[in-house]
């Protein structure tokens, strides 16, 4: 069972850490005229440092005509520095193709659906709609009377969701109500959402009814228990590094989310078989596998040489995905978590470049798993021609503050990747 375990976490945390097409280089110029194979690469200088630098690999159209496209390769946990200079290059192109699993109801609804898929999806957008509450709740300790209150917050993430879901299937709004309870003796508050269904109207029947869904109760002095950390987190935290969910605003309304909806993805896991479903369950803080993986990192996180040691582990783990085509033996991870993911990136691609052609650039922020797939797709079949890379530190770790001498340290990193080696 515990192989079993770590197998899944080494193939979740490269697929979700971002990174499969790395390659060890040392400190250099790259006078190559051809666009390389990796989309990320680990860098031994002269001095005790060791590096992880991702690619943004530039493209152009081949009859001159059309923006330029930008795959610019994503790793989800980093040094804040590299999500600081991601956000400040990407936020001045025009269009960014984000990657992200949605929450189911956030797509747009759409308007050739029959009544009965219609309503389904509204349901969808409400139970979204009570997840933002929770976190607006959390935020500010208030619940909302209006669709205002959300709007006006804070977190310009909640506001940008919320604008987007504020209608119905049939394009009508929610009504939103703040309802006060009086449960055992004690004050409570609810948030009641309604859809006035197909015809637009309070009351009605069959698929006509209105649709209410309430949310959970709220008590003034509530105490909730927190909720887990996912393992991405917990990673971050044991390597003494950054999240990107931390660390990026992607509510500008240049960015654009361009993935798949957790329903999809998990019906899409689930049908490649039992196993593979476990993959978004390790992600998740309060599984099985995450405990066991969260009790090693908080181990980690407590000593800065186990925790620099793990960044280098990592950097060696990302370099073997590429070397063993770890990813390939399972049919998916490189089905549904990347060639899956990769179609959708490239419908939006499509629709962009449709509706855009006068802009400059688009950039497509995903992970480096994705890029050699998505840059198939750009040069052989959207007229597109290599440009030119370029690279940006995303981790850096000195070997001195390791406590250990560059001899123990090559030692050491053979031993991981001998293991590792050994897994597939």
């Amino acid at each position: 069972m515990f192989t079993q375990i770590t197998r899944l976490s080494t193939i979740a945390i490269c697929a979700l850490v971002g990174s499969s097409s790395v390659l060890y280089a040392s400190n250099g110029p790259d006078n190559s005229t051809e666009s390389p194979k990796p989309y990320a690469k680990v860098i031994e200088s002269d001095s005790s440092e060791v590096q992880l630098q991702m690619c943004e690999r530039v493209f152009t159209s081949a009859d001159g005509n059309g923006p330029r496209i930008r795959l610019v390769s994503a790793i989800h946990i980093a040094d804040a520095s590299f999500y600081k200079e991601m956000q400040n290059r990407l936020d001045s192109y025009d269009t960014v193709l984000f990657e992200g699993v949605k929450p189911a109801g956030l797509d747009p609804i759409d308007s050739e659906l029959d009544d009965q898929s219609k309503a389904d999806a509204t349901q969808d957008r409400i139970n979204l709609l009570f997840e933002i509450i929770e976190h607006y709740h959390a935020a500010t300790h208030q619940l909302p009377s209006s669709f205002d209150d959300l709007l006006d917050s804070d977190d310009s993430r909640i506001a940008a969701m919320v604008g987007s879901t504020m209608q119905d299937g049939w394009g009508s709004e929610f009504i939103i109500e703040l309802i006060h309870l009086d449960l055992n003796d004690e004050q409570s508050k609810q948030v009641d959402i309604t859809s006035t269904g197909s015809d637009r109207k309070i009351g009605g029947q069959g698929l006509a009814t209105d649709i209410k869904l309430s949310s959970r109760s709220y008590t003034e002095n509530e105490k909730r228990k927190p909720t887990p950390e996912g393992i991405q987190s917990q990673l971050a935290n044991a390597l003494r590094v950054s999240f990107q969910l931390d660390e990026m605003d992607t509510s500008r309304k240049n960015w654009i989310n361009a993935d798949i909806d957790i329903n999809e993805l998990q019906k899409q896991l689930s049908a490649q078989g039992e196993d593979n479903a476990q993959i978004l369950k390790l992600i998740e803080g309060d599984s099985f596998q995450a405990k066991i993986i969260g009790f090693a990192l908080k181990f980690v996180s407590r000593s800065p040489t186990m925790s620099s040691m793990m960044k280098l582990a990592m950097m060696d783990m990302l370099a073997l995905v590429e070397s063993s085509n770890m990813l390939e033996q399972f049919d998916a991870v490189n089905n549904v978590i990347l060639l899956g993911r990769n179609d959708i990136v490239i419908d939006y691609l499509k629709a962009e470049l449709a509706k855009n052609k006068n802009v400059e650039d688009i950039a497509i922020f995903y992970g480096a798993a994705h890029m050699p797939g998505l840059e198939e797709v750009i040069t052989s079949q959207l007229g597109y021609q290599f440009d030119s890379d370029i690279w940006t530190t995303a981790m850096t770790v000195d070997i001195e503050e390791t406590g250990l001498s560059k001899t123990q340290i090559k030692m050491m990193r053979n031993m991981i990747k001998s293991s590792l080696e050994q897994q597939f």
